[in-house]
């Protein structure tokens, strides 16, 4: 496995493992264990709420289903759960090209975006998820990848009353100071 594979998948079908955008937390949590809390999206509500496994950020609404995903590679590195607790480290500097080319050898179409000062990207044009990747152009002659992630996920959510029946305000449980 290497991160190009696991970044064309990510354009290609819009899923991380099993992260995916629709995916219900407690499913999650049984194959990777409880995400770490990485905080609140807005600071005076408790919902949604940015969770992640390793380095794949993921926002979570009140009714626990995944509404969007955020893969950063700006960290020249990218670790991955496993699904048996443990997780990969791979390496993750990647050209515009080499994403142009994993995404091409999977059968995935894009289409660029307009620039702007210091940055470039594409956008995946799958049927089961848009991925917007995003490069930045400062660093040297070939853009590199920054982050692929998804829009957020529009989504049937159930009423107040019903999630605060099926899910305590405390799962997962927050973090002290987040």
């Amino acid at each position: 496995m290497d991160v190009l594979e696991i970044l064309a998948e990510f354009g290609a079908t819009g899923r991380v493992g099993l992260l995916s955008t629709g995916a219900d937390l407690r499913e999650l949590v049984a194959v990777y264990g409880m995400p770490w809390d990485v905080g609140r999206v807005d600071k005076s509500r408790r919902w949604p709420h940015l969770y992640a496994y390793g380095d794949v950020e993921f926002v979570v609404c009140r009714c626990r289903i995944v509404a969007s995903i955020t893969v950063p590679t700006w960290r020249g590195s990218l670790e991955l759960p496993t699904g048996d607790g443990r997780a990969v480290v791979l390496p993750a500097e990647v050209t515009y090209a080499q994403v142009v080319d994993a995404l091409a050898a999977v059968g995935c179409a894009w289409e660029p975006l307009p620039p702007i000062p210091g940055q470039c990207g594409l956008r995946t044009c799958s049927r089961e998820e848009r991925i917007d990747f995003t490069f930045t152009t400062d660093d040297g002659p070939e853009p590199v990848l920054h982050g692929a992630g998804t829009w957020y996920h529009a989504h049937g959510c159930i009423p107040v009353e019903v999630a605060a029946a099926r899910f305590p305000d405390d799962f997962p449980a927050e973090q002290p100071g987040v």
